[in-house]
């Protein structure tokens, strides 16, 4: 998996606890000049688990999304057969009941013409909440929208590395060679025929990706609006942006089928990164966030 992160301190331990239960082996992470507690997770887990952390500050007039993707796409290792590039609020789900991305990518890919995968979206809503509430991401937001809302149509690719050209947008990569197809094998077909990142129908068939928008109205407030976009300048994601993604339509209990093995893995990463935390900042910042997070307290 590769990913751009800045400033998820909140988010980053359960996002890398699914998508090493899920069956993802190794993690490409660029932090994009993070202030919270971010790097510092991510630079201790390094050490210890499959994971690549590069920094990646801003640079005047670049938006950083697109240099990050290529970079580390180009950084993945040789034995690695497909790297999938998504944000910290999305989550690559295994479907009908299957508990690993695996089998199905395994299967995709064992094609040599094949050289990328497209994901669609399922956006979740708030579910009406307007405070952090404690537990993970992924069993406090249970609504979702409908597979026929229009901006589920966005896709996240799965590419061959060596089959790279370069990113064109955070949902699409150009590739030399190979073609693009949907979770079912078959070939994808772009609305308006642009291949760009939108498809024209949306598949949630066997895998798919679970995109926590907005999470509930504080987090978004003081987590996700002040960021911006990472890919277009002056995007303002504020009160429009919160009720276009709002969507609350159907509720989907998938995900609690993973919410022990989740929380089994957190602990275990929080047991790795506490020692050298505590060492660092004794009983002050980092025993305040971990309180904090699990009180579901953390504030941006």
């Amino acid at each position: 998996m590769g990913a751009i992160f800045k400033n998820e301190d909140a988010y980053v331990l359960e996002w890398l606890a699914f998508h090493k239960i899920v069956g993802f082996s190794q993690f490409l992470i660029a932090d994009n000049g993070s202030t919270d507690l971010t790097r510092q997770i991510l630079s201790i887990l390094q050490r210890h688990e499959p994971i690549t952390l590069v920094d990646y500050p801003d640079q005047p007039d670049v938006r950083p999304q697109l240099g990050a993707y290529n970079l580390l796409t180009k950084m993945c290792p040789a034995d690695i057969d497909a790297i999938a590039f998504v944000d910290a609020d999305e989550f690559i789900t295994p479907m009908e009941g299957t508990e690993s991305v695996v089998p199905k990518l395994t299967e995709l890919f064992s094609d040599p013409g094949v050289g990328g995968l497209a994901l669609n979206w399922a956006c979740f809503g708030s579910g009406g909440q307007r405070f952090w509430e404690e537990g993970l991401v992924i069993e406090r937001f249970l609504r979702r929208s409908l597979v026929k809302f229009p901006v589920n149509q966005h896709y996240k690719a799965v590419i061959r590395p060596t089959n790279l050209d370069h990113w064109a947008t955070p949902h699409h990569a150009v590739l030399k060679s190979g073609r693009y197809v949907d979770v079912l094998g078959n070939d994808l077909v772009c609305r308006d025929g642009r291949l760009d990142s939108l498809s024209k129908n949306v598949v949630w068939s066997n895998i798919r990706i679970n995109h926590y928008v907005v999470k509930s109205f504080e987090e978004f407030v003081l987590r996700k609006s002040p960021k911006g976009s990472a890919t277009k300048a002056g995007r303002i994601k504020h009160r429009k942006y919160f009720e276009l993604h709002d969507k609350n339509n159907e509720q989907c209990d998938d995900m609690l089928a993973f919410v022990p093995a989740v929380n089994a893995e957190v602990e275990r990463l929080e047991a790795l990164i506490a020692p050298e935390m505590e060492a660092k900042a004794p009983g002050s910042a980092w025993r305040q966030w971990l309180h904090s997070l699990k009180a579901g307290l953390q504030r941006g």
